[in-house]
Order: C-alpha cells, then structure tokens, then sequence
C-alpha cells in the first residue's frame, strides 16, 4: 500500500483554499450580524476544517476574531466584549464567557521623536 503523507500541496489548491476560507468568514459575520448563530457557528467550523485539510493557516486578524470556546464570530459590541488593560486587549465572548488576551504594543503620540512637546 500506498502511505499519502503531507507533501506538497499544488499551489492552485492553496489559493482555492485561502478564497474560501476568507468567503466563509465573511458569511460567517453576515450571518452573525443576521442573527443566524448556528450558521455563522457552521461558516467557521467548515473554513477551519479546510485549513486543517490543506495545511493552510487561517490569517491572523480573522483567526483572533473566533472565539475557540464555542466557534461564534466576534463582533464588538454585539456579542464581544474589548477592554484595554496593561498592554493587553481583552476580548470577552458575551456567549460562552471565554476569555482571550492579546499582547499589543502601544501607538506613539505624534509628538516630536525626540522628546519634544
């Protein structure tokens, strides 16, 4: 027998893949900001299914937009909760309750770069 591996995939496939990972997210907020939670939890289980499937990650803005507790699309302010706190952004699923905290460093003021006022 034959052992399939995870080789090479054939670049076509992974730009396929990439269109319909972020054309599911994007139903997936629609469908959220419709009130359909159940399909918008559906529109990002598939697209994280595809990533696993083709090896292909899932991009970073869009990926801490999900909350991993129960798969729903955070939205701020309709069922996300953002504080600002110690250098960190807190973002808090208003659904499930889950907790995730992201480093960030903070802007610069447009002030003069050396130390002027």
């Amino acid at each position: 027998m034959r052992r399939t591996g995870r080789g090479k995939k054939h670049p076509l496939l992974l730009s396929v893949a990439g269109e319909r990972i972020h054309r599911l997210y994007e139903l997936s907020f629609d469908s959220l900001r419709s009130g359909d939670l159940d399909r918008a939890r559906r529109y990002t289980a598939m697209a994280r299914r595809i990533s696993m499937r083709t090896t292909r990650r899932i991009p970073t803005h869009l990926k801490r937009s999900t909350c991993k507790g129960c798969m729903s699309p955070l939205i701020p302010g309709l069922n996300a909760r953002v504080r600002i706190h110690d250098g960190r952004s807190i973002i808090t699923c208003l659904d499930c309750g889950e907790v995730r905290r992201f480093p960030f460093k903070p802007r610069r003021s447009m002030e003069g770069s050396n130390g002027e006022k």
